[in-house]
């Protein structure tokens, strides 16, 4: 075994590897089988976004790979090892799709995960032309394709996930990205200033029992055409149903700004209330990820950008920007040129108890706003709710150019790893720089911590999105959401971790739960994994 960091070095020291040497992360993707090369340039820039995926419930997380115009990827996980199982579990019956984004989720509550395809089928005189697709799963036995009719060829960017009607099935929210960049936007003399962009309508699909979906978008209310890119569903009021956050691009142009959408439930209805709550940044909006950094027991969202990224909380009845007073707006890279974020992870690395956070970052061929070209990933330590970067020394900061991320134990040693996605672009392609996917493997031995797995039954869908889990530890709460879907066109692992330093056990825990009900365990020992139902049932297993 290699040799790793000791993690009480981690709590004297702020940063050991500067002492040390040794980085918090190394990349291992061509160790772990993942050797897929795009064979060109995609200027498009579609694609790249990021999946994690159980395809075969074995245990071991898999996870699918979004190639944009170039073939994307279904990776299996033998152990650690990964092979490409796209053909083996049907997924050439996705070849010539244009994915760009993808997300995994139950329709039928069978305990076997789907998998929605936001392809790019139309749009700036491209696209694959064709509907989005489910490949809907054979019961671990391979993949099925299932064009979704009710959905009219778009360019579909990424999707989220929740039970909007509470009926115990999943509903899917697609973004709808962009026709044409229309007209040029000038200014009084004549200055370039953007395009008058022609937005697409998002997509709402409501789950009929399990067999098919109606799209609904304008039925609720949320038929937005903000040339969106994402969108996360979140309780941010605090009334036990979903509401919907979208962050849109080309907001500093001629488009929409972002947009916040309550949840009128029982109302199949959500009022915007983008302006009086201040959720309507103009900004080029990347991923929208929320997070109690803090521990303060209330969710903080992260919204990425070209240039400016913001970092909200509620104050009374509206969003207050606390990203320049945390220094988290990470507005520019070195060269004070304008840098381009994407996805924004929050994870606990090394389960001292506090959220980290990955940023992956790269380059857009933009002429309007200038952006630098080496724009490396990020990462950042959370010490009592600062934020330290030791980007240099993490072993992330790669300058390929990231979209899509997400964060799995995939080797199942005890701590979180990265799997990051990159596009490929002309600039590296001439530098010769090696352009494909980068798996990042956790170096640092973990402290300790509780795994727990979320299982909905008797009218919770059976993903649990939506569900909330309060922690309580010597008098610090804090609140995590199972989403469905975050970063940018991305989905991470749904089990919650819950660090705990050298505590070996968590006080308590609060389940919310989709349907009204709650359940409490209390005492929870690290040395197990926890398996809990909705109807109250919960089975452990020790830590290998």
């Amino acid at each position: 075994m290699q040799k790793r960091i000791r993690l009480a070095y981690l709590l004297m020291i702020i940063s050991p590897q500067l002492i040390f040497g040794q980085q918090l992360f190394k990349e291992v993707s061509n160790e772990v089988g993942v050797d897929y090369k795009y064979p060109g340039t995609d200027l498009q820039m579609a694609g790249a976004g990021l999946v994690v995926i159980d395809a075969n419930n074995d245990g071991w997380e898999d996870f699918y790979q979004c190639g944009g115009v170039f073939d994307s990827k279904l990776w299996l996980n033998n152990k650690g090892k990964f092979k490409d199982a796209s053909k083996e579990y049907g997924f050439e019956a996705l070849n010539g799709y244009f994915v760009q984004g993808a997300l995994a989720f139950d329709m039928d509550n069978d305990g076997f995960d789907e998998l929605f395809i936001a392809n790019y089928g139309i749009g700036m005189e491209r696209g694959d032309k064709k509907n989005p697709v489910l490949m809907k799963n054979n019961k671990g036995n391979g993949f099925e394709a299932w064009p979704i009719d009710v959905l009219p060829i778009g360019d579909y960017t990424s999707a989220t996930a929740c039970d909007v009607n509470k009926d115990g099935f999943t509903d899917l929210y697609i973004t709808n990205y962009i026709s044409s960049m229309g007209e040029k936007d000038m200014d009084s003399s004549g200055t370039e200033m953007g395009y008058d962009g022609v937005c697409l309508e998002n997509k709402l699909l409501i789950n009929i029992q399990g067999e098919k979906f109606v799209e609904s978008a304008q039925k609720y209310g949320v038929h937005d055409n903000g040339c969106g890119l994402a969108a996360h569903f979140s309780d941010i009021d605090f009334d036990g149903d979903q509401d919907l956050m979208l962050a849109n691009d080309f907001g500093t142009w001629t488009n929409l700004g972002n947009r916040y959408f309550r949840n009128d439930f029982p109302e199949e209805h959500f009022t915007d209330l983008s302006d009086s709550m201040g959720f309507n940044q103009k900004m080029y909006g990347m991923c929208i990820s929320g997070v109690d950094f803090d521990q303060d027991a209330d969710l903080d969202y992260y919204v990425t950008n070209i240039g400016q990224n913001y970092f909200l909380h509620i104050e009374g009845n509206r969003f207050v920007d606390d990203a320049k007073t945390t220094k988290m707006d990470l507005t520019f890279v070195k060269d004070s040129i304008r840098g381009t974020s994407w996805s924004a992870l929050f994870f606990d690395y090394e389960f001292d108890g506090d959220l980290d956070f990955y940023l992956a970052r790269g380059n857009v061929l933009a002429l309007i706003p200038k952006t630098a070209y080496k724009d490396p990933n990020m990462f950042f330590i959370n010490e009592k709710a600062k934020f330290k970067d030791v980007s240099e020394n993490s072993g992330v900061n790669c300058i390929m150019s990231h979209r899509g991320a997400a964060f799995v134990d995939f080797d199942h040693d005890g701590d979180i790893d990265l799997i990051s996605n990159v596009v490929k672009l002309p600039w590296a392609s001439f530098a010769k720089l090696e352009q494909k996917i980068k798996i990042y493997r956790n170096e640092v031995q973990p402290m300790n911590y509780v795994k727990i797995k979320l299982i909905g039954v008797d009218g919770v869908n059976s993903n649990c999105f939506g569900t909330t889990i309060v922690s309580e530890q010597q008098g610090k709460k804090m609140i995590q959401e199972v989403d469905g879907g975050s970063g940018h066109a991305s989905q991470s692992t749904r089990f919650l971790y819950v660090g705990l330093g050298e505590e070996k056990k968590l006080d308590r825990i609060t389940i919310h739960w989709t349907n009204g009900t709650q359940t409490i365990v209390e005492n929870l020992n690290s040395l197990l994994n926890y398996t809990i139902y909705s109807n109250g049932k919960i089975v452990t297993s020790k830590k290998k």
